[in-house]
């Protein structure tokens, strides 16, 4: 629980107006002044393509290709059914994970290993809004491990807790709001002592820009500094407790947003690892809200 490593709003306005009507009196109606209306609402359906990484090819700084991932979709790429990591000479995996779902939700996630032994499963479940509530991680053998639970508050999430497989507490992470900016998580032993705390902070449209850990006593613990670039984050800092860098991220996009590379650095600058990214695209729809 230490590192975690992120809309669109109607606005509806009618206007109507009525034309006067001539009363008996009257010797002859008189024609009323057009009353010019306002804009008028009208939506249209829109599509657009979001981008899924298909392959993820991990190399070494000189350029040898240390792991590849591919991963599989179902028809129309809506859900993520499988991973496969392998090594460039190996004839089996390293690793092997499946997904299974209750309608649109992922309800267990399994990993396997070169063998096809299952290593372990994740079992989820969610709440009445549809929000993850609960995760079993049980061993080979069937055997809970640890589970995770959390709790929301109108959409957004209030605590997170860790328990061991007989059901004692081994952590909790409280989360703070300021609007609708996550400000800060408290985090708390199993006993509830607090042992530190993580904020974030922001930039004036609301993208994270830094995140700050501190002890319990208050001390710096360490900080993430973002860099971003037409709203994306194109570097991520990461600092120790004494201030020093200590690796550093840079990453690269497609004009359309979809992330192609990812570079690792360590902290004198030099190229540790270099991620690659495939990606094909998924169409979806939205519903637009204009006024003419």
């Amino acid at each position: 629980m230490k590192r975690l490593g992120l809309c669109a709003s109607v606005f509806l306005a009618i206007s109507c107006v009525s034309q006067p009507v001539p009363t008996a009196q009257a010797e002859q109606p008189q024609a009323s002044a057009a009353i010019p209306s306002g804009p008028v609402r009208k939506e249209r359906l829109e599509s657009y393509a979001v981008p899924l990484v298909i392959k993820e090819t991990v190399s070494f700084a000189d350029g040898l290709v240390d792991k590849i991932t591919t991963y599989a979709y179902d028809e129309g790429y809506k859900r993520l059914l499988s991973t496969v990591s392998q090594k460039p000479a190996a004839k089996n995996p390293i690793e092997r994970t499946s997904f299974e779902y209750l309608g649109e939700a992922v309800s267990s996630k399994s990993t396997f290993a070169p063998d096809g032994t299952r290593l372990s499963t994740y079992e989820y479940s969610y709440d009445s809004d549809g929000a993850l509530a609960k995760e079993t991680m049980l061993d080979s053998k069937g055997l809970v491990q640890s589970v995770s639970e959390w709790t929301w508050s109108n959409g957004r999430k209030s605590t997170w807790r860790v328990l061991t497989g007989a059901g004692l507490i081994q952590a909790r992470t409280e989360y703070f709001y300021d609007g609708d900016r996550l400000v800060m998580a408290r985090l708390l032993d199993g006993s509830g002592n607090e042992k530190g705390k993580i904020e974030y902070i922001y930039a004036d449209d609301d993208t994270p820009v830094q995140i700050k850990y501190s002890t319990a006593a208050g001390s710096p613990d360490g900080r993430i500094d973002y860099i971003l670039k037409d709203g994306l984050v194109a570097q991520e800092n990461v600092f120790r407790a004494d201030g020093r860098l200590e690796r550093r991220l840079s990453f690269q996009y497609s004009p359309d947003g979809a992330l192609l590379k990812k570079t690792l650095a360590d902290s004198a600058g030099r190229t540790r690892e270099i991620t690659v990214y495939e990606n094909v695209y998924r169409t979806e729809t939205r519903t637009v809200v204009y006024y003419e």
